[in-house]
């Protein structure tokens, strides 16, 4: 049982919001957030900075993902704020108060790095902070596209502190892009200067205040500069180093991606199992699970899971031990791509086998598929980062990682990849012109996912997981690419079906057993999880019409 199960049992967590005004829920959602930053108690940043095991448990409990908007608030809390001055804490002890406040959640930490008009570009962002003759900084949004976009920044009720990046200017000179630790509101009132617009929410997700935020002509203390006055030698590896933050970040929304999938495994299984139809030959009552187009899809939904999860592990594992920025941000990307693919097809589809109840936000199906797409873009859009590294990798510049099981049909399929794709680069003269990128970008994602599949394979056999769990991620992983195996392994496509049928018909009689496994019962508050959190959901509906009797327990008086 996990250390939150408790905490996800109180009527903090148990109360479902849905119905609630928006106001109400923001409220509620910082109240979780305290709550959960009470229950880890992290007083250690080094814990956050390392990525350690206690820090790496935090971010992959399921309690973040039954509120999304409490993942998003303390990843950015935590994560991004925390994380980048703690970077700085060596050479600033003074940053030990504001770090100690941020750990307790007395003030609320945030991060702004991209613009409206800088995304994936934001190394050319606009927001400028000039040296003045005082020694302190003018902080200014010169034009309306170079406003810092997305980050929460409205006043919540909890003071609020932010990393803000800003192009140095200093007697004119451009000394690229640097860090600032801003005051931003007292938890009421915005700081002078400061304007935060709060966007419209986001459809089907959780709710986040997202904002636009723009700086006009804020003075900011000499030590609001996090880091050096000089100009750096290479601008491009002092900006990657300045949001090294966000590499950690990319490897932690691959872990929420992980319990999205728990618990969505856990509610599509519950209500198949609940959810009767009237069989057309018998005319009596049958489970839905009974229908292999469901059992199927919730199998292969809970053997990626389990995968997965021990992917993520072994990626935290590559990831500390890695030299370098750029490997672990190759690890991190690899993890985050593959873990954010399966993460949208598993929860759509789950959704979908649900019928009209997987479309309903209080059921967690829909909101999860919404939540992680924002996840997906979130600290590394998966499509860019799969470019920048797949182009990396066929240039010869990177290498996956090594696999202690060469003979596996996942290692034959990614070196096969790799082969064919090195052979096309080599046909064009530069691999930046036109032609090159038509043939080579659209592979780029897929490739990546190759090599995280393999990863999570490997992670899955090292740590000895059911050997008829791993065979169904296998079957899934081939199905994903049928073409490629059966042009080079000979694997037909009779074959291929084949080693899903055996992996499913050896999964579903211990399918009980399974669920308990993904250990989130907890953690689960969808209604349509058992007929009594139906009827309490049903009770708490706004009513119209004179009152009538109860019609007592579901199951008793539906043939459905």
């Amino acid at each position: 049982m996990r250390s939150t199960s408790q905490l996800a049992t109180t009527p903090l967590w148990q109360i479902l919001p849905e119905n609630m005004p928006l106001e109400e829920r923001v409220k509620l959602t910082y109240a979780r957030c305290k709550s959960v930053v009470q229950h880890f108690s992290t007083s250690n940043s080094e814990d956050v900075l390392n990525v350690s095991p206690r820090y790496w448990e935090f971010h992959s409990d399921p309690i973040l993902v039954m509120d999304v908007s409490v993942a998003t608030i303390l990843t950015i809390h935590f994560n991004l704020c925390v994380g980048t001055l703690a970077m700085y804490m060596d050479s600033r002890p003074d940053l030990r108060q504001t770090i100690e406040r941020l750990l307790r959640f007395e003030w609320n930490g945030q991060y702004c790095l991209t613009e409206l008009g800088h995304g994936l570009d934001v190394i050319n962002m606009e927001t400028t902070a000039t040296l003045l003759p005082t020694g302190e900084f003018e902080l200014h949004t010169p034009v309306a596209h170079a406003a810092k976009f997305m980050p929460p920044t409205s006043p919540s009720g909890i003071p609020c502190v932010s990393i803000v990046h800003a192009r140095l200017f200093v007697e004119g000179e451009d000394r690229g892009p640097k860090v600032f630790l801003v005051k931003l509101h007292d938890g009421k009132t915005m700081n002078e200067g400061i304007i935060s617009k709060v966007l419209s929410p986001r459809g089907g997700a959780r709710p986040v205040k997202h904002c636009l935020t723009y700086f006009r002509n804020v003075c900011l203390p000499a030590s609001a500069l996090l880091g050096s006055l000089d100009r750096p030698k290479d601008f491009r590896a002092a900006f990657f180093f300045n949001i090294s933050r966000v590499i950690s970040g990319t490897l932690s929304m691959g872990s929420l991606g992980v319990s999205s999938m728990r618990i969505s495994s856990y509610i599509a299984a519950k209500y198949s199992l609940r959810r009767r139809v009237v069989d057309s030959c018998t005319k009596q009552p049958r489970e839905i699970m009974s229908f292999v187009t469901q059992y199927t899809l919730i199998l292969s939904a809970i053997s990626q899971t389990f995968v997965l999860a021990a992917f993520s592990e072994k990626s935290r594992e590559l990831y500390v031990l890695a030299e370098d920025l750029t490997l672990k941000h190759f690890i991190s990307a690899i993890f985050k791509t593959t873990v954010m693919k399966l993460t949208a097809t598993v929860t759509l589809n789950l959704g979908m086998r649900c019928g009209a109840q997987g479309l309903s936000e209080v059921n967690q199906l829909s909101a999860l598929n919404a939540d992680m797409r924002g996840a997906a873009i979130a600290e590394g859009d998966i499509l860019g980062i799969s470019i920048r590294f797949a182009i990396e990798l066929l240039l010869g510049r990177l290498a996956p990682p090594s696999t202690p099981f060469p003979n596996s049909l996942l290692y034959k399929h990614e070196t096969g990849l790799l082969t064919d794709l090195r052979a096309k680069l080599a046909s064009f003269p530069d691999h930046r012109s036109a032609s090159a990128e038509r043939a080579l970008l659209p592979n780029c994602q897929p490739l990546i996912e190759a090599i995280g599949l393999r990863l999570a394979y490997d992670a899955a056999r090292e740590r000895i997981l059911d050997p008829t769990v791993v065979d169904m991620f296998v079957a899934n992983a081939i199905a994903d690419d049928p073409a490629w195996f059966l042009d080079n392994e000979k694997l037909s496509r009779e074959k291929q079906v084949e080693m899903e049928v055996n992996a499913v018909s050896a999964l579903l009689p211990r399918l009980d057993q399974l669920l308990e496994q993904l250990d989130v019962e907890q953690y689960a508050t969808a209604p349509i999880v058992s007929n009594q959190r139906w009827d309490r959901y049903v009770q708490s509906l706004e009513t119209h019409g004179a009152a009538c009797d109860s019609f007592g327990a579901y199951e008793h008086h539906s043939k459905l």
